[in-house]
């Protein structure tokens, strides 16, 4: 949301800008395709192979990802410069009105005109449907042109936003209602931001612990500096609920966007017009290097994209059944965290 898909240009992209040396040695990325115009009045070639993409990996990985969303039935918006695009709900209310001799898969879709779209979680009627640009707006904006894989993640991770609204109205309101109080959150305190760096490291460092009484001690160490951190800011307990909830909101969505990245270039049967590679593309490894050393420079609320994402890929190792145990509208990262490496 916000701060991290500004009119559908990831942050991430600002770290390519200055990345492009890493990027080579990474090896050249896969060839990209010709956009048409980001203001057509229809969904592109290119665009339905992506939403087949996406939905084929949300029926088929979207369990591993988080339990129950394989079957959730949850629309899509693609929106360009003039449109935006809804795929896959049945009888839209106005002004959503069918596209003329157009489908998706065999079924009608629908349009109306752009109305402060936006890359985030979005009400159609009584359901909510993930809400993202085209590959072709974005692309007409960005310096660096992203490819299609890292875009299907993108779409995911938005309508990994409407499956937490669809399962949990009310914390999903109380999430965003955090917002509220981001302008007293002493982002400009340098104790702080030294302390958000420790943070980010240990959490690092934990991810790629050797072994698990390590990944365990670490973790015990991220808490302790987390402890000590909201304690020397005098942090209130809406301050600290802030950092809690938007871990949960988008730490969670990062979290799903990385996860089904890594289920996809895993997968025998790859589309063979989108190619996930083995290892994380450039844009997401970057974010493991900002959680490492740059956590306390993150502005915003992207640092709790980060710091939910680590949290949550942690409990996968130290509690490998902790997305099952708990209701996703009850999670509370930090907490499940506490109680994983108390039992060790």
């Amino acid at each position: 949301m916000g701060r991290y898909h500004l009119t559908g240009l990831p942050a991430v992209l600002f770290a390519a800008l200055i990345g492009r040396a890493f990027l080579s040695a990474q090896g050249t990325p896969q060839a990209r395709p010709t956009l048409p115009p980001p203001d057509q009045p229809a969904l592109s070639a290119e665009d339905k192979t992506e939403l087949g993409e996406v939905f084929k990996l949300k029926a088929e990985a979207g369990d591993e990802a988080w339990p129950g969303l394989a079957a959730a039935d949850i629309p899509v918006i693609l929106f360009n410069a003039r449109y935006e695009f809804l795929v896959g709900a049945a009888n839209p209310p106005a002004p959503w009105e069918a596209v003329k001799d157009e489908s998706f898969q065999g079924k009608p879709y629908s349009r109306r005109s752009t109305d402060n779209p936006q890359n985030f979680a979005v009400k159609v009627g009584a359901a909510y449907a993930g809400s993202v640009s085209t590959l072709g707006l974005m692309n007409s904006k960005s310096p660096m042109k992203l490819g299609p894989d890292f875009h299907v993640v993108l779409v995911l991770h938005e309508l990994f936003h409407a499956y937490q609204a669809g399962q949990d109205a009310a914390r999903f309101d109380r999430a965003l209602g955090v917002y509220k109080v981001e302008k007293d959150y002493p982002y400009q305190d340098k104790d702080m931001a030294a302390a958000w760096i420790n943070e980010g490291a240990a959490l690092a460092r934990a991810l790629r612990a050797t072994t698990y009484d390590e990944a365990v001690r670490l973790a015990q160490t991220f808490l302790e500096i987390r402890d000590a951190r909201r304690g020397a800011a005098r942090l209130t307990p809406e301050l600290a609920g802030y950092e809690r909830e938007l871990e949960w909101l988008e730490g969670l969505a990062k979290y799903a966007e990385v996860r089904f990245y890594e289920l996809a270039a895993s997968r025998a049967d790859q589309s063979a017009s989108i190619k996930f590679n083995p290892g994380l593309p450039f844009f997401l490894q970057w974010d493991f290097v900002r959680l490492e050393k740059q956590m306390g420079a993150q502005e915003g609320d992207l640092r709790f994209y980060l710091s939910g994402l680590a949290q949550a890929r942690l409990l996968d190792r130290l509690s490998p059944d902790w997305k099952s145990k708990t209701a996703l509208g009850k999670v509370y990262l930090e907490d499940i965290l506490r109680a994983a490496v108390a039992k060790k």
